[in-house]
This record gives structure tokens, sequence and C-alpha cells, in this order.
């Protein structure tokens, strides 16, 4: 007897990649976000990013030559950037906190090196589940965000349980298996609470 998948497990997994704009094609870590929308999309999962240059648009451009979908989620009122070709869609904002719900919507977000503009969503998605079930997860690579994490614990006022909740990846070889398991495991219940 045949079975059929439900319209949610036919429905691609929408992973988010935040990154460093500044980063440009002469960058190893430039190389590393292509190889690593390449490994998303091989996986079936639709790549978004935040639109634009940098780590962003290697991400999407190594993401669309292995034949995936990706999403840009640029700003309407950023007239003075455009979005990077490479994405088969965009979903405009009209301001930041439109732009964090589309984030906060994809099923995991992707922190490569970055910087402030990086912090702030990564924070954003690290904040949101805490509290909110079924919110995005989050995956930080690299060994910048280990010493972060690291001051964090140190400078915040945070517990083990703040802390586990982000996957540490160390490589781009590890960002894949990490993804597959916070897909594959339910999110916390019930969320920590009020942990600010």
């Amino acid at each position: 007897m045949a079975t059929s998948s439900s319209p949610a497990e036919r429905v691609p997994a929408e992973i988010a990649v935040l990154g460093s704009a500044r980063i440009g094609p002469d960058d190893r870590r430039h190389g590393a976000a292509r190889r690593l929308g390449r490994l998303l999309a091989e996986q079936g999962w639709t790549v978004v990013t935040g639109g634009y240059g940098g780590l962003m648009a290697a991400t999407s451009s190594g993401a669309a030559e292995a034949g995936g979908r990706t999403v840009g989620l640029p700003m309407s009122p950023w007239a003075h950037l455009t979005p990077h070709p490479s994405h088969a869609e965009l979903r405009w904002s009209d301001d930041y906190a439109q732009r964090l719900a589309f984030l906060l919507a994809t099923r995991v977000a992707i922190a490569l090196p970055g910087g402030i503009g990086t912090l702030a969503e990564a924070s954003a998605v690290w904040a949101a589940a805490q509290t909110e079930p079924g919110t995005a997860r989050l995956v930080l690579v690299g060994s910048s965000w280990r010493r972060l994490t690291g001051a964090f614990a140190r400078e915040l006022v945070v517990d083990e349980r703040d802390l586990g909740l982000p996957v540490l990846a160390d490589e781009i070889d590890d960002v894949i298996p990490a993804v597959r398991r916070l897909l594959d495991a339910p999110a916390p219940k019930p969320p920590l609470g009020a942990r600010g």
C-alpha cells in the first residue's frame, strides 16, 4: 500500500543563512559560504538570505548553481542597494520588524561570520527560541561564534539551557548534520520562558 506524505512534508524546509555583506570573493570565507549554499541545496532545502552581497550572495549563488531554490529578504527603504541576482524570489520588507518575521518563519537559521547585523539577527533567532514554540532554530558556524558564546557565558545573565539552544558548528562540513538534527528533533517544550 502506497503512503503519501502530508503537504507540510512535501514543502522544502526553508533554511536561512546570515552573514557579512562585506566579505568578498578574495576571502576564503566567501568560498566556504558558496559551498554551504551548494550543500544546502543538495539536501532539497530552500536557501533564504538577506538578499544582498558578501556571504549572502555567495551562499545564494552556490545554492542556485546546484539547482536549489533561493529567496532573498531585501529592504524596500534601502534604495541604494540592489538585491543579488542569484535569488529566484525576493520577499521585500518595509521595515526591520517585517524582515525579522520572515527570518523567524524559517526552520533553521545558520549564522556565518558577520558584523552587528549578523549578530542582531542571530540574537533575535536565539531569543525567540527561548520563548516561542515553532520558531527558527540556530546554528552558529566558526570559531568566532564559539569565542562569543564563551564571552556571553561569562558576561551575560544566562545559564546552560540558554547556551544550549544554538548548535555550534566549527566547520562548514558540520553544518548539514547539525541542521538535520534540528529539523528531526522536536523543539524544546515547554519553551524556557522569560529569559531576558
